[in-house]
């Protein structure tokens, strides 16, 4: 009877701070970027100390409440962009579960909460987000090429790089999919990691992920990789474009994978010999800025899922 009574306590308290968490997500910019990476942590808390029941209640009180205030749009998506996960994670922790399989809870739990919301604009709303995106974009480049033109630069170079956008933009379209699978990881690799910094606080533990420099994807990766290469190039051959859309997506995701594990490899041989905090900066950036060594280092990352570069 004292452990529910507690369990409701405190599951009726840190419903109190999700619901401000929403307030401040909804009406203040700058504080709703923080807000969304600590909203789910209360859920996450009360998962760990009271099961899966108690979360789910605490994040159904909060929608209802949201829902009170903003209304039931609002609502749904702040608890299934936000409550979902929390669930998800606050589970996968309690079952003990290491910090690389709460990660793949949880971005599936993300994944699925953004294919719902977005089930849910089309077939409530009547409005595809996606496609009202891809418009915007496409108008901002007419608006662009229009202001270049006013401005006496040269028609052809213009028209040449308003195609090149056209084009990425129409890729962009094709692979909104794999984009929504890796801002899932992100969403659940901060999440984790921020619950993981309050929750220690709070003197609860949580799994630590394997440090970096030691991350190792499994080989199956680079054989999805190839897959989506193979249906890349057998898109003559479906005249709808659906192996094309497939294979980009798979191509986006696996080859995102490589980076992060050449970057982990990166990180390995800067701790083996030893590299100076300058030379680790320059080399980092050249990384991130610069196109070409980028994908120098996925392709050594994909070549280590193969070889094991680190234990030659």
């Amino acid at each position: 009877m004292q452990n529910n009574t507690r369990a409701l306590v405190e599951g009726a308290l840190l419903s109190a701070i999700t619901i401000i968490l929403s307030l401040l997500s909804l009406y203040i910019p700058i504080l709703g970027t923080f807000a969304s990476l600590v909203w789910p942590v209360p859920i996450i808390l009360l998962g760990i100390r009271h099961g899966l029941k108690i979360s789910i209640l605490a994040t159904a009180v909060s929608g209802i409440i949201v829902a009170m205030l903003e209304g039931p749009l609002q609502a749904l998506t702040v608890i299934l962009g936000f409550g979902l996960i929390g669930i998800a994670l606050g589970w996968a922790i309690s079952k003990d579960f290491s910090a690389e399989k709460c990660l793949a809870v949880g971005t599936v739990a993300s994944l699925i909460a953004k294919v719902v919301l977005i089930v849910i604009s089309l077939y409530v709303m009547g409005i595809n987000p996606i496609n009202e995106e891809i418009t915007a974009l496409k108008e901002s480049v007419e608006q662009v090429t229009k202001f270049y033109t006013s401005m006496g630069m040269n028609k052809e170079l213009v028209e040449q790089t308003t195609q090149n956008f056209k084009q990425a933009v129409n890729l962009l379209s094709m692979a909104i999919p794999g984009v929504f699978v890796l801002a899932s990881v992100v969403d659940s690799f901060l999440n984790y990691s921020v619950a993981k910094l309050v929750i220690t606080r709070l003197g609860s533990r949580i799994k630590d992920f394997t440090p970096f420099w030691q991350w190792k994807l499994p080989s199956f990766t680079v054989f999805f990789f190839m897959i989506g290469i193979l249906l890349s190039f057998l898109e003559p051959y479906w005249p709808v474009g659906i192996l094309k859309t497939i294979g980009m997506n798979l191509q986006l995701v696996f080859y995102f994978a490589f980076f992060i594990e050449g970057f982990s490899l990166l990180a390995f041989y800067f701790g083996k010999y030893n590299v100076s905090k300058p030379l680790r900066v320059l080399a980092v950036f050249l990384v991130f800025f610069n196109p070409f060594f980028a994908q120098i280092v996925a392709w050594a990352g994909m070549f280590d899922i193969l070889m094991n570069f680190r234990k030659l």
